[in-house]
């Protein structure tokens, strides 16, 4: 026979000041625990929706990233059009070399690393989730940029309209773009060819863009890209690059799992204080439970539960605590001095919610385990003598 829920219920009232303290405890930690990863899901949000599920991506084959890939002009007439490629209605190849370049721009007291991207015009048909939200679209062969909405009025020239000074030019701020929160939000773009000429880089490229016929062999293209010497670069599916350039942000769920669970610690034995309390000040009702029948389980059922519903009320107060961080933007670098600085938003999902709640009530639980093992072993005489 299991005890009423309304006798927990009764119980958590009388005691308010400790059960207080012990909710406000198990609160913070759940607020550190969606906050941080609040940060990772929106670093990996950002680094995997810069993906098209039909497009792939290609960089030298000894490059593990855009940033240290070298591509020949060559190399890029050998493959434009390979039979798996898509084209537009007047049968150009939907292929975008890109060249990547960063510069210095000062954040404060530091200095961020600035991502700056060279496409061509046919880089708005491989990068679908690309539009533009204000002014208009970079005239070829002039100087003039788009900037990504992250970057808007973040450093000096990132606004509609200004001049921006990079490299050995000045460039006009013409547009802002965003791409569906991915990382290209965080990068100015450019003419390829002003941007080769600006920063001396003659006709190479740091990698390319294929748009992909519907049902095409990926695996074939793959090879074909690697055995054929006169392109001899290595290809994947964009998915399958941004989940590798990803690992940066399990690094920092690991770090956040890490830190909330060092918290946890402290609430654990905040809660279990609470309830050894608890256990100590009814004695005599756990023995006039016993004295009626209620089983030693039931007892030891009864108490975990009231230690979990009072985690699980701390649960809910930690997201509610955390959310106003939902949509912050932020920016994050690595800590290397060649990464380039991405900027995202903490991101608050659903999941994570129930991952918080979860988690409390594991520390609610964890917490109220000895003290309703002892509450369970309270001898009836002993307790209804006020032993």
């Amino acid at each position: 026979m299991a005890i009423p829920f309304k006798y927990n219920r009764r119980s958590l009232l009388i005691r308010r000041v400790s059960n207080s303290m012990t909710v406000g405890a198990i609160a913070i930690v759940v607020g550190v625990f969606v906050a941080a990863m609040a940060i990772v899901g929106g670093l990996d949000s950002a680094i995997k929706d810069s993906s098209s599920p039909d497009n792939m991506i290609l960089i030298g084959r000894s490059a593990d990233s855009e940033a240290n890939s070298f591509i020949t002009l060559d190399q890029l007439d050998a493959l434009k059009f390979l039979p798996a490629i898509k084209r537009d209605g007047v049968g150009n190849p939907l292929v975008s070399p890109e060249l990547t370049e960063q510069v210095f721009m000062p954040a404060g007291d530091t200095l961020d690393n600035l991502p700056i991207r060279g496409v061509l015009p046919v880089s708005t048909q491989t990068h679908e989730k690309v539009r533009i939200i204000a002014g208009r679209m970079f005239a070829p062969g002039l100087n003039e940029v788009i900037i990504g909405k992250l970057i808007l009025n973040q450093y000096p020239g990132c606004s509609l309209g200004a001049d921006l000074k990079v490299g050995r030019r000045i460039w006009k701020v013409v547009g802002v773009f965003e791409s569906g929160g991915s990382s290209f939000e965080s990068e100015v773009w450019a003419d390829l060819h002003s941007l080769q000429e600006d920063s001396r880089r003659g006709s190479s490229y740091n990698s390319i863009r294929l748009k992909l016929v519907p049902g095409a062999d990926v695996h074939s293209l793959v090879q074909r890209c690697a055995d054929d010497p006169r392109i001899n670069l290595q290809a994947k599916t964009e998915s399958e690059y941004y989940k590798e350039q990803s690992g940066i942000a399990a690094n920092l769920r690991m770090l956040g799992l890490l830190v909330a669970g060092i918290m946890a610690f402290a609430a654990i034995f905040a809660a279990m204080n609470t309830m050894y309390a608890a256990v100590s000040a009814r004695r005599t009702e756990i023995g006039t439970l016993r004295a009626l029948g209620f089983s030693p389980l039931a007892i030891m059922t009864s108490f975990l539960a009231e230690s979990s519903a009072l985690a699980f009320a701390a649960g809910i107060l930690g997201v509610i605590l955390a959310l106003p961080v939902n949509g912050l933007s932020t920016k994050f670098n690595g800590g290397a001095v060649s990464a380039p600085t991405l900027a995202f938003n903490f991101h608050v999902t659903p999941v994570i919610v129930i991952q918080a709640l979860v988690f409390a009530i594991v520390i609610g639980a964890l917490g109220g385990w000895l003290p309703a093992r002892q509450a369970m072993r309270v001898s009836v005489v002993d307790a209804l003598r006020g032993k």
